[in-house]
Parts: structure tokens; C-alpha cells; sequence
């Protein structure tokens, strides 16, 4: 299997020193990594361990003694990160790589191998099959948007997201916007192009919002148009770019479900993405894997649940083959974490049903039927949690996890203790690998929550506690 992740030698003078031979790259890692088993102490510990002044052990994406604090850990950027890993793209400017059909554009190599290196890991589940590493770059040479959101992503990242210093990544960002709407402009323009970038622009404008407010919504109306527009296509024509786009568009509707208003459903939409779905689950994506069709279900359960929340009335019919569905979904992932991660979004499905809607089938509101629906969406909670926790916390499988911890962090009581602080630690270790805001927001919704739960009101969700809050958490 090819393996996309690579590193760059970042050069001491403007342009780049050509290597000799083979030979001459081996000898130079080789030296390296010399260099890096000879010394006793961390020069680039994370911020905590230096501001404490104690030796870090610097593992990603939590070290020993912050995952002991249980608290955030900020490793620090080593600055001789870029290796001499791939010589026949080290020897050359990456302005010679991209055939940028722009001449106006300037390709800024430092963040197109932050990207390469850093910013693209985190939007796959399998670092040796990442078609947002180099197979992005095709389709970048094409899209002028593209290239500038995958500047912007690496500006923003490579700040950990932090708002006074996104200047660089806004500006790129308004160049992505100002190119792709000359993009949907043109007639001679890729519209599974423009797509890719649409979708990408949308699901970032959570992580630049100064506040839990911020979802990328019009991102998502304009989403569903274009989805629709490409699904017209004879199935047969459809290629690897239409499914890498299609994977993301049902992924982020499902993190989004909650937050759309219900006046924004889409309606009649003739089928056209439950039949796709279908038929693409035993293709691999590097987000949804071979799940793509239970995250469709789960996006589709989540606004039904959003229209209960609001007061909306209750489709039993709906309910009932929601359910049925859920029970009888069965995972074809080989992957242990992909099976975990799997099984436990399908238990997240059947303790939003359960939550929300009650037991199937149950009409009364006896106390009996209340303690049985409390008792197994309990269970189903304790479960979720073991299946997340019992993956690696340097897995790449973490950025996924926020959703169904969330739903069942939320089912812990106070006799709950300890697994509620392996959840926030969890979730610190999310934050800590992908610095998304939205992570730090669940932990302190979640704090919030069960303060109330512990102080005798119980039947206020997290949903409702996050519309109370009037916060619209695109999570995940």
C-alpha cells in the first residue's frame, strides 16, 4: 500500500540544496536519528513541562505528566522537523511541483509541507492511505480555492488556532473564497473541484469562530445543492474525487445535524444520496471508512431528534425503522479501532433513539418504563465509553471520537466518578492532537451537565442544555 506521509528538509538559505545520491539522504537521517538517541534531556518539551521546568517525555499527542495532571498538553514545533525523506521532491521549490494555472498565485512551500506533514494527518483514519496528503495535489494544480484553503488550514494549525495570530490564515482564506466563486462562475471549471473546496471552507469555519456559534450553515445549504448536482451523474461516472467529496459532505452533516435549524432540513431530495450510499459502504473512505452509510442514518436520527427538542411531533413509524436499522447494521471493518469506532457511533445512534424518543413501542410513562430506558441508556453510555477508550490515544482514529463521547459522557452520573475523568482526559487528548475548539466547548458543556444532573434535575439533555446555551457545536 502506498504511504503518503512525508517530510521535508526545510532549507537554511533561500532555494534548496540539491541531494547528491541515496546514499547521501540515508547517511543524513542516519546522523540524525544518532543525534536523537545521544541526548539525555527534551530540548522542545511541551509548554507545561518547561514552564514547570521538569523533563517531558514529549509523546504524542499527551506526555506522561500532563496525562497524570490530566490537563491540555501544547507540545512544541520542533524546528529541524523536515527530513530528507523524499529526494526528488526535496531537491526542488514546491512552485515546480504545482502547476498552478494562476500565475498571480504564489505557492507558499512552508505551509504546503505543513500541510503534507501535519494538517492533512488529521483529516484521515489511515496515515498510509491519505488521499488529503500528495493525491490532493492534483486536484489543488486545478483549483486555485483549493490551494488556498490548504494554506489557510496550515497557517491556522501551525498557530493552534489561535484567534490574534490567524491573520496569514485569513487571508488565505479570503483568497479561497474570492477564487472559487469565480470557479462556480466559469463554464470550464471542475464542479467536483469547486466541491472539494466548498465542503473543506465549510467544515474549517468552526475551528476560526470566536465562539460556539459558528457551523459553517450557508457552507452547508450550498452543500446539500451541489451534492445533489453531482449525484445526478450516472453512478458508473462517478470517480475517487466524487467519493472522497461525498464521504465528507455525510460526515460533517452528521457532526452538523444538531445545529441546523429544523426549517432547514432538506426535504424531497428523491433518494439520490440514501441509494449512493448504499451502494459506496464497501468502498474505503478515509473518514467514514465503510461506515458511510450508518453515518447517513446517524445524520438523518440526529435532526429527527433535533425537531423532538424543538417540540415537533413524534414519528413512531420513523422510530421503528430507525431502530430496526441500528440493531441490524453490522460493521465490515477488518480494523480492530475502525470495528471500536464502528460499533460504538451505532450505539450512539440507539442512545439517541433511546434518549430522545423512549423504548420503541413504549406508550406509558410509568415509572417501570422510565427506570428501563434510564437503565439501558446507561449501559449503552458505559459501553461507548470502553469502546473509545480502549483505542490508542496516538491512533488516528481519536479525531472521530468526540461525537459519541459526548452522547454518552453525557448519561454519567455522580456515582460515575472515574469514568467521567477518563472521558475528560480523553478529550483532552483529542484537543491536544488536533486543537479544534469545539472539543474544549464539549468538555465544558459536559461539566456543565453534570453539575445539573448532580443537582437533582435530570431530565435536560445535552442537546437541550447546548440550545439553552444558544451554541450550535459542530462536533467531531
Amino acid at each position: 500500500m502506498t504511504v503518503y506521509r512525508v517530510r521535508f528538509a526545510s532549507p537554511s538559505k533561500p532555494g534548496y540544496i540539491p541531494v547528491e545520491s541515496q546514499s547521501a539522504v540515508e547517511s543524513h537521517i542516519q546522523d540524525n536519528k544518532d543525534k536523537l538517541q545521544a541526548r539525555q534531556r527534551s530540548r522542545s518539551g511541551c509548554r507545561e513541562c518547561r514552564q514547570r521546568r521538569v523533563k517531558c517525555d514529549e509523546a504524542f499527542p499527551v506526555c506522561q505528566r500532563c496525562r497524570r495532571r490530566a490537563t491540555v498538553c501544547h507540545p512544541s514545533l520542533s524546528k529541524s522537523q523536515w527530513r530528507f525523506e523524499t529526494p526528488w521532491l526535496a531537491c526542488y521549490p514546491l512552485e515546480t511541483v504545482f502547476s498552478v494555472p494562476n500565475a498571480d498565485i504564489k505557492v507558499d512551500a512552508r505551509l504546503m509541507r505543513y500541510w503534507l506533514d501535519a494538517t492533512c494527518q488529521m483529516l484521515s483514519v489511515d496515515p498510509t492511505n491519505n488521499p488529503f496528503s500528495f493525491p490532493i495535489l492534483r486536484y489543488a494544480t486545478d483549483s486555485p480555492s483549493l490551494l488556498h484553503f490548504i494554506q489557510s488550514a496550515s497557517a491556522a494549525q501551525e498557530e493552534y488556532f489561535y484567534q490574534p495570530n490567524l491573520s496569514l490564515s485569513l487571508s488565505e482564506r479570503g483568497k479561497a473564497f474570492s477564487a472559487l466563486r469565480q470557479e462556480l462562475q466559469s463554464t470550464s471549471s471542475s464542479l467536483s473541484h469547486s466541491f472539494l473546496t466548498l465542503l473543506m471552507l465549510g467544515m474549517s469555519s468552526s475551528w476560526m469562530s470566536l465562539g460556539p456559534t459558528d457551523y459553517g450553515r450557508e457552507h452547508l445549504l450550498a452543500a446539500q445543492t451541489v451534492a445533489d448536482m453531482i449525484l445526478q451523474k450516472d453512478y458508473s461516472r462517478l470517480d475517487e474525487l466524487d467519493h472522497l467529496t461525498m464521504g465528507i459532505y455525510v460526515y460533517w452533516d452528521m457532526a452538523c445535524s444538531f445545529c441546523i435549524d429544523p426549517v432547514y432540513h432538506p426535504t424531497d431530495r428523491a433518494g439520490l444520496l440514501e441509494t449512493y450510499v448504499k451502494q459506496a459502504r464497501r468502498r474505503f473512505h478515509a473518514i467514514t471508512t465503510h461506515s458511510i452509510d450508518l453515518y447517513y442514518l446517524l445524520g438523518e436520527l440526529g435532526r429527527y431528534c433535533r425537531v423532538i427538542v424543538e417540540g415537533g411531533a413524534r414519528d413512531r413509524v420513523y422510530e421503528a425503522s430507525c431502530g430496526r436499522s441500528l440493531n441490524e447494521h453490522v460493521s465490515i471493518e477488518t480494523e480492530s479501532s475502525a470495528q471500536s469506532l464502528t460499533e460504538a457511533f451505532r450505539k450512539h445512534g440507539l442512545l439517541l433513539l433511546y434518549r430522545f424518543c423512549g423504548k420503541p413501542g413504549a406508550t406509558e410513562s410509568s415509572n417501570s418504563t422510565v427506570m428501563g430506558t434510564e437503565n439501558y441508556a446507561h449501559q449503552l453510555a458505559l459501553e461507548i465509553v470502553e469502546l473509545m477508550l480502549g483505542t490508542k490515544s496516538d491512533s488516528p482514529y481519536l479525531n472521530i471520537q468526540t461525537i459519541p463521547l459526548l452522547s454518552a459522557g453525557a448519561e454519567m452520573t455522580s456515582l460515575d466518578t472515574s469514568i467521567r475523568d477518563r472521558i475528560r482526559t480523553r478529550l483532552n487528548e483529542v484537543y491536544s492532537t488536533n486543537r479544534i475548539l469545539a472539543t474544549l466547548w464539549v468538555i465544558d458543556l459536559l461539566e456543565e451537565l453534570w453539575a445539573i444532573h448532580d443537582a437533582g434535575v435530570k431530565h435536560v439533555t445535552w442537546l437541550e442544555l447546548m440550545l439553552i446555551k444558544n451554541w450550535r457545536l459542530r462536533i467531531g
